[in-house]
């Protein structure tokens, strides 16, 4: 009798830890307290796993939902490639605003040069009206060359504010990059606490 009553008694235990499974399960309620971690279970249609809350800053375990499983790995994803895509960015403006920075010292020494030369030939022609017609082939050469000099000067000038527009259009567009980005990373972020509720 005392044999049948302790297996009786192991079945009944065996049947009791059967259904402390089966009620532990069943009574999973998401965001709220679970072990161990990484199990498994489904509430309602979906499945969820004990983890940390990607959402919050406890470190408990809570059933946590796949979407939200996922949302937190799109974000983590989105962060580690944005970290090098921003980086490349700040690159590509620190390098087009030192190129404004030359193109506007050229266009500052460019100018001067034009300046310079423009008021020497002027207070040369003044003193030398009619060098060009009967100067020496010396004077008149020196009077060309200044003028093409002059010329050569403005072209410059031109050409570095023609540079200096495209190294701000490169400039606004990897600083709105750079903005998206940041943008698209706080989105990441604000998709995992609506996945997490």
């Amino acid at each position: 009798m005392s044999k049948r009553i302790s297996a009786l008694s192991i079945a009944v235990l065996v049947l009791a830890g059967s259904f402390v499974g089966i009620s532990s399960a069943s009574a999973a309620v998401a965001y709220k307290a679970c072990s161990p971690a990484k199990a498994k279970t489904t509430i309602g249609k979906l499945s969820y796993t004990c983890a940390k809350n990607p959402a919050g800053t406890s470190t408990k375990l809570v059933w946590v939902s796949k979407p939200c499983i996922d949302a937190n790995a799109s974000y983590l994803s989105a962060k580690s490639l944005s970290t090098a895509v921003s980086s490349s960015f700040e690159s590509r403006i620190s390098s087009a605003t030192r190129l404004k920075a030359t193109s506007t010292r050229l266009i500052a020494a460019a100018q001067k040069n034009v300046d310079t030369w423009s008021s020497h030939l002027a207070s040369y022609l003044a003193k030398n009206p009619n060098v060009m017609t009967s100067g020496t082939d010396a004077d008149k050469k020196t009077v060309t060359t200044v003028q093409d000099g002059i010329t050569r000067n403005k072209q410059r000038i031109i050409d570095q504010q023609a540079n200096i527009v495209k190294l701000d259009a490169q400039i606004k567009e990897a600083t709105d990059g750079a903005a998206k980005t940041a943008n698209d990373l706080a989105s990441a972020k604000a998709s995992i606490v609506i996945a997490c509720k």
